[in-house]
């Protein structure tokens, strides 16, 4: 087991040990190894550590037992936080699921983990029962353990405001190309973890997903300054289905029945949408994810029409052209 591992592991055992022992009437070592399913030798180690951190825990013999508890006048800090707080915190680490084999993910469980060695024994049949009710479970949209190191180490760089050297390989291109990053932030969106910074190859603002395209990615002893005005949550909203690059401002018709649920949802870049009549809508975007709003008007197929402007009109046409050659010539 790496070493990280086992030192989060030892913490989270201990902290529960802990709360164990700040129970009214405290624990027993034998207790102890049963809730904690830990070795008699393990826990042995872990209440003289714990002892010498914190000399208010008392040991006192209980026959041939040992009860372990706080003096009467110490309170041990803990977060007050009331049965639906506590629920409310568990589906939020189910929302998150997806997000399963980063670090964050990681550390969230080890927190919620913790939280749950407090509960009493009514409040845990409280949460068995309600989990019963509610389900937020998203599954994972990509496995990101083989990138974990990357993400940390990025993370790190964003933190230090540090260089980085990454060796990327390009969808669009199919070539790997070594690129040096100021890294400005990490963000998820459009079902991608993104590692978002100033690409000096490309002279620009640029996005890198933490996926297999990441072949390889090492922090460099350089520093540099954030770029001034830059705010990661105003850049993730720009663009359109995670893509950023040319700017357009579209007017698009949508019929039924394709208009009848494209109406309900949010979309980026919209700026109005107006009620035609018959279940017809028009919709009006903004938008700096000119290839990423011409893929979603092909999902539309035969409902969508892009009114406006020309060239991007255009564009969609020669697009279609070429999909109806491909099914002309088999």
């Amino acid at each position: 087991m790496p070493q990280r591992i086992a030192d989060e592991k030892q913490i989270e055992r201990q902290w529960f040990i802990l709360n164990k022992i700040a129970r009214r009437n405290g624990v027993t070592k034998k207790q102890l190894i049963e809730e904690t399913g830990a070795s008699e030798r393990t826990i042995e180690r872990d209440l003289p550590i714990l002892m010498r951190y914190f000399p208010s825990i008392l040991e006192e013999k209980e026959g041939r037992q040992k009860r372990y508890r706080f003096k009467d006048d110490y309170q041990f800090p803990a977060l007050d936080l009331s049965l639906p707080e506590r629920l409310a915190l568990t589906l939020a680490q189910d929302v998150t699921t997806f997000l399963e084999g980063t670090p964050y993910f990681e550390a969230l469980t080890n927190a919620m983990k913790k939280m749950h060695a407090t509960l009493p024994a009514e409040g845990q049949d409280y949460f068995n029962r309600i989990q019963n009710l509610l389900a937020f479970r998203l599954q994972p949209v990509k496995d990101f353990q083989s990138v974990a190191p990357h993400i940390n180490q990025a993370q790190n760089a964003c933190e230090k405001r540090q260089r980085l050297n990454l060796l990327y390989h390009s969808a669009s291109r199919g070539e790997s190309l070594q690129r040096k990053i100021d890294p400005y932030g990490i963000a998820y969106s459009d079902n991608a973890l993104r590692l978002i910074g100033y690409c000096h190859t490309r002279k620009a603002l640029r996005e890198f997903v933490f996926d297999d395209r990441m072949r390889s990615l090492t922090i460099l002893d350089e520093t540099f300054e954030g770029q001034a005005g830059f705010d990661l949550n105003e850049y993730i909203a720009r663009g359109f289905g995670g893509m950023k690059d040319q700017p357009v401002q579209a007017v698009i018709r949508v019929d039924p029945p394709a208009s009848r649920w494209v109406r309900l949802q949010k979309w980026q870049g919209l700026q109005k949408q107006i009620d035609q009549g018959n279940d017809q809508i028009e919709l009006h975007f903004d938008t700096e994810g000119r290839e990423g709003l011409m893929r979603q008007i092909l999902q539309w197929g035969r409902c969508a029409e892009v009114v406006a402007p020309a060239d991007f009109r255009q564009e969609i046409t020669l697009e279609i052209k070429k999909m109806t050659k491909k099914y002309e010539n088999p």
